[in-house]
């Protein structure tokens, strides 16, 4: 069986011949695997470890030249924040933010938006063509809406302004999304039908439960990401949306709005262990993660990281429905060898 076949049977929740994988870590963490095993490239290694996915990289950010200050000593993004670079945002002296409580609906319809025309799309398709026939790729503009709202207006202003000014956080949702969602739209369009998955992040849990009330999602977050999965299906995409946290509440919305796979499955967040969401949702959600990066990977035993990767094999072996990966980007902090056991035991 094919890596590509064996990644598609298993989010449509069929048997495969063994569990499929896919790799995502620090680059830090990649070249030091690497060096391990005496390899030159990075796709040796995702060879090396039976990894059968593959992700098609992709960005809408504009580099932003930090020696290109303003006479006050700013730089600007695409969205129009301005900050003083190398200085803490957080700090009121070093960002000036386009919008605040006091601002109009007009004032952010006439805001300077970037434009889908300004984004390189080049190299899109000749990473779909090296991969598609052998491997299942997945990728996107990764399009983080709430967060890039977040960093546009504050975070703290994004939360009270659902119950403040929820016409004005609309509106900025609105503008952001039509950005993404036509960038989205046509990274699609370069792929040329040559992506299985397309791959959204956007985190709206923490540990113990979500950012915001179940209703503030129904009202300000809802009605557009399921823009960007009814996008992807157009296209005969997968969705696999990525959020972080405690996210279980969300799950049922998810299904119903047309995600296919959930990762990264943060297993010690509240609600988060895999044996309960398989029984739960496992016949209609695909997952992808879960082997836990905040205790077993770090500081478990090579065993006790067999074990759980194990675990998960016997819970989805007769269904599918599971992809190996870790529960994070592996970190500095997880050992060589729990990262080598994690993908060898699958395949014993």
């Amino acid at each position: 069986m094919l890596p590509r076949e064996r990644v598609m049977e298993a989010v449509n929740h069929c048997w495969s011949d063994r569990m499929p994988a896919d790799f995502q870590s620090l680059p830090a963490v990649t070249q030091r695997l690497m060096a391990r095993l005496g390899l030159a490239e990075e796709e040796e290694l995702l060879q090396h470890l039976g990894i059968d996915m593959r992700r098609v990289w992709f960005a809408y950010e504009q580099p932003i030249d930090e020696s290109q200050v303003d006479a006050n000593g700013y730089v600007h993004n695409i969205w129009g924040l301005s900050f003083r670079p190398g200085l803490s945002i957080e700090e009121p002296e070093n960002v000036i933010r386009p919008f605040t409580e006091e601002s109009s609906v007009d004032e952010v319809y006439a805001h300077p938006w970037p434009s889908a025309d300004d984004v390189d799309y080049s190299g899109i398709f000749s990473q779909c063509e090296r991969y598609y026939d052998t491997y299942a790729t997945y990728g996107g503009a990764w399009s983080p809406f709430f967060h890039e709202i977040g960093w546009l207006i504050g975070q703290e202003n994004q939360l009270i302004w659902m119950s403040t000014r929820p016409d004005l956080l609309e509106a900025i949702t609105e503008c952001v999304v039509n950005f993404e969602l036509e960038v989205s739209r046509r990274f699609l369009e370069a792929c040329r039908g040559k992506l299985d998955i397309m791959y959204i992040g956007n985190d709206f849990g923490t540990q113990r439960g979500l950012y915001f009330s179940p209703a503030h999602y129904q009202r300000f977050i809802r009605p557009w990401i399921k823009k960007y999965f009814d996008l992807a299906h157009d296209y005969g995409c997968k969705v696999m949306q990525h959020s972080c946290g405690s996210v279980r509440d969300l799950i049922p919305w998810f299904i119903e709005d047309g995600v296919d796979i959930l990762n990264p499955i943060q297993v010690r967040a509240a609600g988060m262990g895999l044996e309960s969401l398989v029984a739960d949702f496992g016949s209609k959600l695909a997952f992808h993660g879960g082997v836990d990066t905040q205790h077993t990977l770090p500081f478990g035993s090579v065993q006790e990281v067999r074990e759980q990767v194990l675990g998960y094999r016997a819970l989805t072996r007769e269904h599918g429905g599971y992809i190996l990966c870790p529960s994070q980007e592996f970190m500095a902090d997880i050992p060589d060898d729990n990262i080598l056991a994690m993908y060898e035991a699958p395949r014993e």
